[in-house]
């Protein structure tokens, strides 16, 4: 039942408009901690009959979940002080939520489930891709589901998220999983293949969302994935994987200049020479203008949108001799800052930012554990012995996953989006699962089957 739960909120709450609006996030918000209930519940079962739920590394394993605790403490007193409570409440659930859904992951689901919800996250992905082409071909994404979309985004694929940029983030995520799977050593060429789709409809997504902040984040996967993405050959092979592939990506990227069309003439029209007149830059220097009030503690969980009329404005205005601001920004409302990492400045101050760095460090050390593994196995072999590490695949696609929303995160909130947090989640949690019950030399994965 706890697996049942969790694969139901990861798995359908992109098709019911990211989870966005309350009546969406509280019944999938519930759904998580229904889950942990069954899981509570099966580990008490497990202490009376003796039964071991959990066998790997439990010091390893913890160690993520022990990194987030400073912070879910510090974010738990800053809801408290918050003046909007529900605003707050849904700020500090988009950390708490995933973190109830990793746990019941990584200690909870047995080998067979992990892979499966790996093959069903895979399956749900292309089935979003497919969905926002499609409809974009079809009605030109005149519709999100059954909703009428914004005006605003004429021409902009936004699959089942009302926002392109959002569809552009979850279709990141999608590429990221194929490409571990395509640069993965170990897997067979017949399975390399029937990923394929998956890329092609990752990459059509990105392109006809037309987001800007997508396409920069394609190219920082591809960078990430030159550097980590061919661990499992010699050194000389490498770098001749790298160089040859940079030149193929090159060539490809010329193309996509020349033919691009109204995708490439977004970057184009930008204010790239006077930045100031951007629509982000001006969101994040507001932000930071209402960080500055309280700079070590941050103005509280999910007040941006609240205190967003104090701080609009740009700071060149002067009351006294009637002159307005440069920017007196009062033509609409900001409900997001469109940069995450700023947001987090904003709300939580310096000391939130310092202790969520500390819980996000103790995540990827985690990942980083498992990659360096198969490399150091990889060398003491010559690289020629195969080495049983299924896991490896998803390992390097959860890797490419937190590079490219950390990235992404610079210029938009994906990471606002409950159902994008929560896939992003799951993608992470189950490689770790895989690390944290592996043999330190054998390569195999312990635990139930």
């Amino acid at each position: 039942m706890s697996f049942v739960c969790c694969a139901a909120v990861v798995l359908v709450a992109p098709w019911c408009l990211a989870a966005w609006e309350m009546w969406w996030f509280w019944p999938f918000a519930v759904g998580l901690f229904l889950g942990l209930l069954f899981f509570g519940v099966r580990l008490l079962l497990a202490a009376q009959s003796g039964e071991r739920v959990f066998t790997g590394d439990r010091l390893l394993a913890l160690r993520g979940v022990y990194g987030f605790l400073p912070f879910l403490g510090y974010a738990s007193i800053r809801l408290f002080q918050a003046d909007v409570l529900m605003d707050a409440e849904r700020s500090f659930l988009l950390f708490l939520t995933p973190l109830v859904l990793a746990v019941q992951i990584v200690f909870g689901f047995t080998r067979k489930q992990l892979l499966l919800l790996y093959l069903l996250l895979l399956a749900d992905l292309l089935l979003l891709g497919g969905y926002g082409v499609i409809n974009h071909r079809l009605t030109g994404s005149e519709h999100v589901l059954w909703r009428d979309a914004y005006e605003s985004y004429a021409g902009r694929a936004s699959g089942t998220y009302f926002c392109p940029d959002h569809f552009s983030g979850i279709m990141e995520l999608g590429f990221c999983l194929a490409l571990g799977i395509v640069l993965a050593r170990n897997v067979k060429w017949p399975r390399k293949v029937m990923v394929f789709p998956l890329a092609a409809v990752a990459l059509g997504g990105v392109y006809l969302s037309k987001s800007r902040g997508g396409g920069l984040t394609i190219g920082v996967i591809v960078a990430a994935a030159l550097v980590w993405g061919f661990a499992q050959w010699p050194w000389r092979v490498q770098w001749a994987l790298r160089i040859g592939v940079s030149a193929g990506l090159a060539v490809a990227l010329g193309v996509l200049c020349v033919a691009g069309g109204s995708y490439i003439e977004r970057f184009r029209n930008y204010p790239w020479k006077d930045i100031r007149k951007a629509g982000r830059f001006q969101y994040a220097a507001s932000a930071l203008r209402a960080w500055r009030s309280a700079p070590w503690y941050g103005i509280g969980p999910g007040m941006h949108q609240h205190l967003w009329p104090h701080f609009a404005a740009s700071e060149d205005g002067d009351r006294e001799a009637g002159k307005w601001p440069t920017f007196p920004n009062y033509h609409y409302h900001l409900y997001e800052v469109h940069n995450d990492w700023v947001q987090l400045l904003e709300e939580y101050g310096l000391i939130g930012v310092a202790l969520f760095l500390g819980a996000a460090l103790s995540v990827l050390s985690t990942l980083f554990t498992g990659y360096y593994r198969e490399v150091r196995d990889r060398i003491k072999t010559d690289w020629r012995r195969r080495i049983r590490r299924p896991h490896y695949p998803m390992l390097l696609g959860a890797i490419l996953a937190c590079a490219a929303m950390a990235f992404h995160s610079l210029g938009d909130f994906n990471l606002q989006m409950p159902a994008t947090v929560w896939l992003l989640a799951a993608i992470v949690a189950i490689p770790v699962a895989f690390i944290v019950r592996e043999e330190p030399r054998g390569g195999t994965a312990n635990g139930r089957e």
